[in-house]
Formats: C-alpha cells, sequence, structure tokens
C-alpha cells in the first residue's frame, strides 16, 4: 500500500465517449429543439452533471421531477448508441493492472450518474479495478466544485493532497485543482494546447508509468 492514491474520470478517461455523448445531446436537442453546437457542448458541458448541462441549455431553474424525466431520456439514449461501441482507453488495463499489483489505491469520480457509470465499467471491463466509485448521484455541487473529488478521496481514505486526477474536461480539471489534487490530463476531448493549466498532458495510458506517477508524489518533476 503507498500514502497515494489515483482517482480516475469516467467519460474520456476511462472510454473515449466524447463523440457518443455528443451524438446523443445532438439528437436529443434536435428532439426537442434545444440550440447546441459542437463548441460549446465541448468547452462548456462537457464534464458537467446532467443537472447543470440542462440549466445551461434551457436557461431556467429544472425541478427535480422534470430533471429526472430529462436525464433518463437522455442517458436511455446515450446507452443505446454506446453499447458495444467502448473500449479502454490505450495502455490503461496494463496501467491498472500494475497500479493494482503495488496496491495503489484507486477510485472513480464521475459526473456521470450511476447508471452511466456501471454501464461504461461494465463494457469496458474495468470495474474490479476500482475500490471505491463516485458518482453526481452523490454530491450537492458538481464539477467544476471539488465536491466529488474530495468524496472520493474520503472515500479512499487518503488525504487530497495525496490524490492524482486524470482527467481530461474543462470542468473536471478545474475541480480537481480546488481539490488541491495533482492532475494529468489526457488528450481525448481537447487537445493537449487547449487544455488549462501547467498540468502533464499526455494522449493516453500508453505514454505513462507508475514510476512517473511516484516521482511527482517525491517531488521531482514528472519524466523519469
Amino acid at each position: 500500500m503507498t500514502d497515494f492514491a489515483l482517482i480516475f474520470d469516467l467519460d474520456g478517461v476511462i472510454a473515449d465517449t466524447g463523440n457518443l455523448h455528443e451524438k446523443a445531446w445532438f439528437v436529443y436537442c434536435e428532439k426537442y429543439q434545444i440550440h447546441i453546437t459542437s463548441k460549446l457542448f465541448r468547452r462548456k458541458l462537457f464534464g458537467r452533471s446532467n443537472k447543470e448541462t440542462f440549466k445551461i441549455l434551457l436557461n431556467r431553474e429544472i425541478s427535480d421531477e422534470e430533471l429526472s424525466a430529462l436525464v433518463d431520456e437522455k442517458e436511455a439514449l446515450f446507452r443505446k448508441m454506446a453499447k458495444g461501441q467502448l473500449h479502454p482507453t490505450p495502455g490503461l488495463i496494463p496501467f491498472l493492472k500494475q497500479a493494482g499489483k503495488e496496491g495503489i489505491p484507486m477510485g472513480l469520480a464521475s459526473s456521470a450518474p450511476l447508471i452511466n457509470v456501471l454501464f461504461t465499467l461494465e463494457q469496458t471491463k474495468t470495474s474490479g479495478y476500482f475500490s471505491h466509485i463516485t458518482s453526481a448521484d452523490e454530491v450537492l455541487n458538481s464539477k467544476p466544485n471539488p465536491d466529488i473529488f474530495l468524496l472520493a478521496a474520503k472515500k479512499l481514505g487518503i488525504p487530497a493532497k495525496n490524490c492524482l486526477v486524470f482527467e481530461d474536461s474543462f470542468a473536471g480539471i478545474e475541480a480537481a485543482e480546488k481539490a488541491g489534487m495533482k492532475v494529468i490530463m489526457l488528450a481525448t476531448t481537447h487537445p493537449c494546447d487547449e487544455l488549462p493549466g501547467e498540468h502533464i498532458c499526455i494522449p493516453d495510458f500508453s505514454k505513462l508509468s507508475l514510476g512517473m506517477i511516484k516521482g511527482m508524489f517525491r517531488g521531482r518533476e514528472l519524466g523519469g
């Protein structure tokens, strides 16, 4: 067991789901004549909870009852489109296996509803690697607020400052920063030159090693 933990976002980290989510949102919004663009989705919506997304799209407050119906329909559409189409991010499975062998605590923290989290983990066959799962259903404030990452750290029993988050969205990166956690960004949803901050950015997990991560927690620069 180590004195640091790894926390993984779901969409864009466990699997590159951005295109499928975007397609599902466009189909949904066209049906209900809701305005959406690819730029709006990628820069403002991806990584946020459905509650925040619908508030932005509809520009009004939404009752819990209405929100539940909206989310259920949209996410059922995503799962229908995504079934059989999801694959682990390149290099993820070997990385998870090695981290597990070394006893590194690993958790998952996603703005997605729990049903989507479980669906994606089942489709990618990655559920067994995470000791704790934290979903949007468990926190009041979604990303870019830090609540979900702080709860994930609490479940893992590791101080926030000793946690490293893997994220791909603007909202998720901001949330991890606010939580006081280290961040490694994946260039699945945005290219590295568009991602904010001075964090390390990688194309996928094949470009990462545990030795590099251990160096971060020993105060060295990532890279050896």
